[in-house]
């Protein structure tokens, strides 16, 4: 597999190049960012899809917009052809190997606000390990691609209790599914960042649908179905003849 998912530091990278292993998107030893990527995970039958969007977490821009079709991806084509209960989520995490509150940053999505605001430092470094924990297990995943992967082992999806819920109980207090980092697609999810023991909430929101996974801020204007603007324009049109017989009888 050639999963890319971000830069370790030089001796992490001779390390893993001797054993194989492709580049893990967080370092636990690194000084560098990890890349958001993002999760969409099948309840019904314990399998996940993951995707590098190669967006490293210090050059997202909370005020920007972004768009990416999965549409194209042997991976999620292969994931998305099973039926079942979908849920999806876009974290980041890193360590940047200083001493204590500053190490640690988790970008996450989440469908409450996190912990009444404020995440401590050991709660903020569990999130991290176990995010790179996923990311190690799933680089030795064998993939065709190089930005993406199935997962469809119950030892590898991003799902399980000691995993996604490891993560949600440390960053939002919802450790029993539905986890609250996710949500079902279609469903916007807000997204915020943690460091030092500080909240952030970013501008703008993720939305998967279909097979576009997109983020950004403000609103968004929903076109009316047909059989709605048919029925207005009828009502504006009768509108406009009650006006005028009652100018004529005038």
């Amino acid at each position: 597999m050639s999963l890319k998912l971000g830069t370790v530091s030089v001796a992490g990278a001779i390390a893993l190049a001797v054993s194989g292993a492709a580049v893990a998107n967080t370092s636990l030893d690194g000084t560098t960012t990890g890349d958001l990527f993002l999760n969409i995970v099948n309840t019904s039958n314990n399998t996940s899809f993951l995707f590098d969007t190669g967006i490293s977490q210090a050059s997202f821009n909370g005020a920007s917009s972004y768009s990416f079709n999965l549409g194209s991806d042997a991976n999620y084509t292969s994931f998305i052809a099973a039926s079942g209960t979908l849920d999806y989520s876009v974290l980041s995490a890193t360590n940047t190997g200083a001493t204590n509150q500053t190490r640690d940053t988790v970008d996450f999505t989440g469908t409450v606000v996190p912990q009444s605001g404020v995440v401590n430092h050991a709660d903020q470094s569990q999130a991290q390990t176990v995010i790179s924990q996923f990311l190690t297990t799933a680089n030795a995943v064998t993939s065709s691609t190089t930005n993406s992967v199935y997962l469809n082992s119950a030892s590898n999806f991003w799902g399980q209790a000691l995993v996604e819920g490891s993560v949600s109980g440390a960053l939002l207090n919802v450790t029993l599914p539905p986890y609250a980092d996710s949500t079902t697609p279609g469903t916007a999810l807000a997204f915020y960042t943690e460091n030092q023991n500080t909240l952030t909430t970013f501008a703008g929101t993720w939305n998967l649908n279909g097979a576009v996974l997109t983020y950004g801020s403000g609103s968004t204007t929903v076109p009316l179905p047909t059989p709605i603007l048919l029925l207005l324009s009828g009502i504006g049109f009768m509108g406009v003849v009650a006006r005028r017989r009652k100018a004529d009888s005038a």
